[in-house]
């Protein structure tokens, strides 16, 4: 009765308090099948309202009837878990909505298979009249099986205390019904079990196709990642089919011809998208949303904090655009900016604004180890004189990424040793974010520009 007064929520979500709106409602979704729930069947059938010597198997039956009536109530079930708070919370917790749905179906098949197993035993009750010796005396599925399988010290069905062997030989009927399997060994015998069992082998039809499609789209989620790899493997497989052969002559260094050969380079390329895979990283771009392609559904605030959040840690590493100077709202604007970007073993990034480098910035190391140099290195010794280790952690160019245009002093170059991920934090956005917070240039950036000064103008490369 308190239903008549109780708010529902309508699919998007909204609550609905107005009561002719919510009677109307009830009346037409849930009002029969509470009604018939709230029926005391079960004392009916204990026999506390109705004389001891009034009882019978018809009674018996027609209670049963009216409990197994009282199941259409788990039709509210998909509403209730609609509508619950707690698991909608838990729902968004899991870090894997398909493994989750693996579960749901799989307790979906489980709950099936129970109340299709309950109502075949149900069945045989209502022919023999009861488990006992009624079992054995009269036609039904039970007596088929057993005269034609039944063994000393094997499963026995028949018996008032034999509710779990019955419960299993039901289950085990049930099961090869839903899945189709159909050993034959247990099957209908009377005109009513055949259709009760045809009945029941249609719904158990459609069922399973539901869960059998359902289940396929979640084995599908399950191999997302495997089939992105897949499908970029044949993505350069094609590629490098079109590649030109290569003409060693027409190479002028040793290492020219390594980095140009067609098969050392191909090679290269199906390492470095492995090594990706293996990162997890399946992108086609470097940016936040091409990371995460849900950055762009959502609004442009959330875009910044989603960002803010991903590379929050690593922006704490650069002082001037740590929290200790920049809020969260200049940090998330900053975040928006930066790119995650990969390197294969051999690669060599410049630091510089020329065509053929990233451009000018910091880069703050996520995976991998490299060697690093400050300033323009044009031969071996300046390199190996110059060159010091960055591995995880390590920030490069916070001073040089401050230097001006056409500052020799504000170029660099890292040359990757391993497969290397970095976070790329553009020059422009560091500008811009000092530029609009000139407590952070003046407390420290500006530091860090003139440390960066006079460590070239010593000669002296450290990381700065």
């Amino acid at each position: 009765i308190l239903y008549f007064w109780r708010a529902y929520r309508k699919p998007d979500g909204r609550l609905v308090f107005d009561l002719k709106k919510i009677r109307r409602h009830y009346l037409r979704t849930f009002f029969v099948w509470n009604l018939l729930g709230s029926i005391p069947t079960a004392s009916i059938f204990a026999g506390q309202m109705i004389p001891e010597e009034d009882f019978s198997l018809e009674a018996i039956i027609v209670s049963r009837v009216f409990d197994l009536l009282k199941l259409c109530r788990l039709a509210r079930v998909p509403y209730l878990l609609r509508s619950s708070d707690f698991v909608v919370q838990f729902q968004q917790n899991q870090k894997s909505q398909a493994k989750l749905a693996l579960v749901k179906y799989t307790f979906l098949l489980i709950v099936a298979s129970h109340l299709l197993a309950c109502s075949w035993c149900f069945l045989a009750f209502v022919q023999a009249g009861n488990f006992g010796d009624g079992l054995l005396e009269r036609n039904n599925w039970i007596l088929f099986w057993y005269n034609n399988n039944y063994e000393e010290g094997m499963i026995n069905p028949i018996g008032e205390d034999q509710n779990l062997d019955r419960y299993i030989l039901s289950m085990f009927w049930s099961i090869q019904t839903i899945t189709s399997i159909g050993y034959g060994n247990i099957s209908p015998f009377t005109r009513l079990e055949w259709w009760f069992g045809s009945i029941f082998m249609l719904l158990s039809g459609v069922l399973w196709a539901y869960i059998i499609g359902s289940l396929v789209g979640v084995a599908a989620a399950l191999q997302v990642e495997n089939e992105l790899h897949r499908n970029r493997i044949d993505e350069v497989n094609v590629m490098i089919s079109q590649f030109a052969k290569s003409d060693p002559t027409k190479a002028n260094y040793a290492c020219e011809q390594e980095m140009y050969d067609t098969d050392i380079f191909a090679k290269r390329l199906k390492n470095f998208i492995h090594s990706q895979k293996m990162t997890h990283k399946l992108s086609a771009t470097n940016d936040m949303s091409g990371s995460f392609p849900v950055i762009n559904s959502l609004s442009p605030e959330m875009q910044r904090v989603s960002c803010f959040m991903l590379v929050r840690d690593h922006l704490e590493l650069v002082p001037y655009l740590s929290s200790r100077f920049l809020s969260m709202h200049e940090r998330s604007r900053v975040a928006k900016e930066c790119m995650v970007l990969d390197f294969p073993p051999g690669e060599t990034i410049r630091m510089s604004e020329d065509d053929s480098s990233i451009g000018r910035g910091i880069f703050v190391m996520i995976r991998g180890t490299a060697f690093a140099a400050h300033g323009s290195v044009k031969s071996f010794s300046q390199r190996r004189k110059k060159a010091f280790v960055i591995t995880v952690g390590h920030v490069f160019g916070a001073g040089e990424v401050l230097l001006s245009e056409g500052n020799v002093q504000s170029e660099g170059r890292i040359e990757v040793i391993s497969f290397t991920r970095v976070l790329f934090i553009p020059r422009r956005a560091v500008l811009a974010a000092l530029e609009q917070n000139q407590k952070a240039w003046k407390d420290c950036a500006r530091w860090k520009y003139l440390l960066a000064i006079t460590i070239h103008l010593n000669g002296n490369d450290k990381a700065t």
